[in-house]
């Protein structure tokens, strides 16, 4: 099953016509009809704003939940944004748990500025490689390979990759919402 189609299927689920979902994202309902007919890929940001109104995490739109315990590193769901320079890998089997995991790949400088979630979030990220720099409410962060951070993510502003180095960090999210 393709996003767009996800995309329809939620929004019918929540009796949303494309004009409505349009007025919750900031989205013309023109673009959001080219999206669920797959005709056009969203950003980030739009995807993230269609998540958020739909209620549940970018990822429902990309695969069925695997279920079970493991996940094996070349069948983890992905999603990665070419205009934004980031990815995301799914490290948990689903995002129907208490807590979601991901590995976000940040290209050197990329930049990306937090939208508000559908509900509050607890998160910790984890530097594996890289320098992150990330503005918690009005407090700026730097951190290095191995250095961690705990935050509630309603205050998450922005973060970026502040070296010449892909950022990698490991970001855990309860309840899952990204």
């Amino acid at each position: 099953m393709k996003i767009g189609e996800r995309i329809r299927i939620r929004r019918k689920e929540l009796n949303l016509s494309l004009r409505e979902l349009g007025q919750k994202t900031g989205v013309s309902a023109s673009f959001l009809s080219q999206v669920e007919n797959d005709q056009v890929s969203p950003s980030l940001n739009s995807l993230q704003s269609i998540a958020t109104a739909l209620q549940v995490p970018m990822f429902y739109f990309l695969s069925d939940a695997q279920g079970g315990a493991v996940v094996r590193a070349g069948e983890r769901s992905k999603l990665y944004f070419s205009d934004s320079k980031i990815g995301y890998d799914l490290l948990t089997p689903d995002f129907t748990r208490q807590m979601m995991a991901v590995l976000i790949r940040l290209e050197p400088y990329a930049r990306r500025i937090a939208m508000p979630l559908a509900r509050p979030t607890e998160q910790w990220m984890h530097v594996v490689q890289g320098c992150l720099q990330i503005k918690i409410g009005d407090d700026m962060h730097v951190l290095d390979p191995g250095d961690t951070i705990y935050y509630n993510g309603d205050l998450l502003n922005e973060f970026c990759s502040a070296s010449d180095d892909e950022l990698v960090i490991i970001c855990c999210i309860t309840p899952p919402a990204l």
